[in-house]
């Protein structure tokens, strides 16, 4: 009877992390952390060979595939201040038989990059705040067709100002806001609290680092993303009965594919003459929620 040798092997890997917090100041704070991961290959790794109809693309596995293991180091920097939140993440991860995907293979990659964060609030109830992130990873000792290792984020940049129009503790929410709604509304006692509306732009840039080899990936255009959002707490004599969000994504009804989508490589639409499928576009939801107290 034959067998199949690879069903008998072995994957073994010791992982672990070790950290540490440096405290500078009541305002600074600095992190670093060091970390070895293990994976071991799945069993489409392994024994594909067809097409994967919700990926879009032919598979093939690959029984000799070996574990992964990775070395990843991290340092993190905190400020905060009255006026000023601000935050810095620094990260590099070094993956040794890091799996390439479609016709399953393994090479050895490094994965450089940074999130960083500002969130301004010259008042209290007035937030902006900012984030940019950036992903470079590479393959080592690789040509330029198969440099860049695939599905990698696209540098994204996030802004949203947020305005908080109404905003009380617990504590002072059944006598100064409570006074002063009751005034407007004496009967039902009918008051909002945490109540908010903000406006936020979510841009992604050019990603042209792409896995070319085989036609695997296409660099991806940048886009830019309008979103509005409210929300508030409604009580009533003082007592929370329900929230209350609506939510405006894509305002501005922008035709978009983000590089991470699979579906953007799906056959040509014959109506439209674009090729993949498109991302979501406006899209305005609703959003109640109510407490229920056994």
């Amino acid at each position: 009877m034959a067998t199949n040798s690879w069903s008998t092997r072995h994957f073994n890997g010791v992982t672990g992390s070790v950290g540490a917090v440096f405290n500078v100041n009541d305002n600074l704070n600095i992190k670093l952390n060091v970390a070895r991961g293990f994976r071991t290959p799945n069993m489409s790794e392994l024994a594909s060979n067809g097409v994967h109809e919700g990926s879009v693309r032919y598979e093939l596995g690959n029984q000799q595939l070996k574990a992964e293991y990775s070395l990843q180091a991290d340092l993190g920097v905190d400020f905060t201040s009255r006026y000023v939140s601000a935050q810095l993440a620094l990260f590099a991860n070094r993956i040794d038989n890091c799996y390439l995907t479609y016709a399953y293979t393994q090479g050895d990659a490094r994965l450089l990059g940074f999130e960083a964060g500002v969130d301004v609030h010259p008042i209290h109830s007035v937030h902006f705040s900012n984030t940019f992130s950036y992903v470079d990873a590479q393959l080592l000792n690789a040509d330029i067709t198969t440099k860049y290792l695939p599905f990698t984020p696209a540098p994204k940049w996030t802004s949203e100002l947020k305005w908080e129009l109404q905003h009380h503790s617990h504590s002072t929410v059944s006598t100064h806001a409570m006074h002063e709604y009751r005034h407007d509304h004496p009967k039902s006692g009918l008051a909002l609290n945490n109540l908010y509306v903000a406006a936020g732009l979510d841009c992604y840039l050019r990603q042209s680092h792409v896995y070319v080899a085989d036609n695997t990936e296409t660099p991806t255009p940048g886009y830019a993303l309008l979103s509005l959002s409210a929300g508030t707490d409604i009580q009533v004599k003082g007592k929370k009965i329900a929230e209350l969000y609506v939510t405006a994504d894509n305002l501005l009804n922008k035709a978009y594919q983000n590089h991470l989508s699979r579906l953007k490589y799906a056959d040509m639409n014959v109506v439209t003459g674009r090729r993949g499928v498109y991302n979501m576009g406006r899209n305005v939801t609703f959003k109640v929620v109510v407490p229920i107290n056994l």
